[in-house]
């Protein structure tokens, strides 16, 4: 009776277990299925290598990558197949601490099946199962190395500009300038970071603006600019750029060439075109360029200009008598006294000679050319010292023409200035019983 029982009892587990394996065998196969297409489909190269370092597995990524179909690439040895020669002591020691440790991770170069040079970063890892088979997971970044190089090559040359440089953020707030910027030494470089381009170089962010606003095509400011160092103040030559990205504002970049040397050759030739070497004084080209300028703002203005025409007397006697050095020491005390008597806006010209000319604009009125008139003859007859013993008095004749009273253009007026001058001088040597010296010498 028992036994008759058992039988059934058996068969329905027999069943039931029949059952429970084919459910089972059914999710392993489906498992092997969703594995077999994540493993080719995956976008990542997936290739599976024995202990030999043979390849068993090849998925389409790794085609993609490398170019070579599975067919081309199961059996072959992985380091011979896609490792440059340079780089397989690197890969096997990668791969041999794989074994050992169970994973490993690595960037090296791999050769494609055209022969091109590609850079790949991979991820190792030891398979279950005691076969030491190992799953090699690569991912081609070449063109992220491409750019990671190309800002390190263009990070380098910042760092190694001659030139100052730095940037900005899309406000326009500065986060980073190169050592050559700091190598200038500027006064208030320490404020430089987290403060607005506009203000850091132009005092205001309002000036930037406008000047922003006025920047050509290529987004691209030139000009020049003065900062304050601890060795004095430096000029630059400036271009600003604003750097866009899809029509979107992302960044300022300055650049600063410092040009204080040239800047100062410039201007001492300059002033060596414009200025008498002698006495420092205006030379006549300077004197004709200002007074045409002068002639028109006097027109708009509607005021007079004054031109004081000086000879000094007998100035021949005191080459003859003390040297022409000492010839020259009048002259350019005189120039330097009479520049003294004067506004920094008036023009002082050695006109020739022991000859000059002073040149007033905006003049107020008769009282204020006589003052003008009895300054600049002060300063002329100021003591001059040539030694212990010798000291120099000058005498000199003025004589005053006016615009638009005397003339209405510039020869003309310095003409009838000279005019005016020779009448003085002819009216004095008329009232004197005896030549008059220009100097007198007594001992001190």
């Amino acid at each position: 009776m028992i036994e008759l029982v058992a039988i059934p009892s058996l068969v329905l587990v027999l069943a039931l277990w029949v059952v429970h394996s084919i459910f089972l065998n059914r999710r392993l196969i489906e498992s092997q299925k969703r594995y077999l297409q994540f493993f080719s489909d995956s976008p990542v190269a997936l290739i599976v290598i024995d202990r030999d370092y043979r390849i068993i597995e090849w998925n389409q990524s790794a085609e993609a990558i490398f170019g070579w179909n599975y067919t081309e690439a199961v059996g072959e040895n992985i380091i011979d197949f896609i490792v440059p020669n340079f780089d397989k002591d690197h890969v096997v020691s990668v791969l041999q601490k794989t074994s050992l440790e169970g994973v490993s991770y690595s960037k090296n170069y791999n050769i494609t099946q055209q022969n091109n040079e590609i850079f790949c970063e991979w991820r190792n890892r030891l398979l279950e199962g005691g076969k030491g088979e190992i799953l090699c997971m690569a991912q081609d970044i070449t063109l992220s190395k491409k750019t990671l190089d190309e800002l390190n090559k263009r990070s380098a040359a910042l760092e190694s500009a001659g030139d100052a440089i730095f940037y900005t953020d899309n406000k326009g707030i500065i986060e980073f300038a190169n050592p050559s910027f700091f190598a200038l030494s500027l006064n208030d470089q320490h404020t430089l970071y987290g403060t607005h381009i506009g203000k850091y170089l132009f005092k205001e962010r309002l000036t930037f603006n406008t000047i922003f606003s006025q920047f050509s095509t290529n987004h691209t400011w030139r000009g020049t600019l003065t900062k304050n160092s601890e060795t004095g103040e430096k000029v630059f030559s400036t271009t600003i750029t604003a750097i866009y990205h899809h029509n979107r504002l992302v960044s300022y970049v300055a650049n600063l060439h410092d040009i204080t040397h040239i800047t100062s050759h410039v201007d001492a030739l300059t002033y060596r075109v414009q200025h008498d070497p002698l006495t420092g004084a205006t030379n006549r080209t300077t004197l004709n360029d200002r007074l045409e300028h002068a002639i028109t703002r006097s027109k708009r203005r509607k005021d007079k200009i004054a031109l004081y025409f000086i000879d000094l007397n007998d100035f021949k006697l005191v080459n003859d008598r003390y040297g022409h050095e000492a010839g020259d020491r009048l002259l350019q005390d005189v120039a330097k006294n009479i520049r003294a008597c004067l506004r920094n806006s008036d023009t002082v010209c050695r006109y020739g000679g022991d000859e000059f000319i002073v040149m007033i604009e905006e003049v107020k009125g008769e009282d204020h050319l006589q003052s003008i008139r009895d300054a600049i003859a002060a300063a002329i007859s100021e003591p001059i010292y040539l030694d212990e013993k010798t000291t120099l008095f000058a005498k000199a004749s003025i004589g005053l023409a006016c615009y638009p009273d005397d003339a209405t253009d510039t020869d003309s007026l310095i003409k009838a200035a000279d005019m005016a001058m020779y009448a003085v001088k002819k009216e004095k040597n008329s009232s004197e019983r005896a030549p008059m010296l220009c100097v007198d010498s007594h001992t001190r």
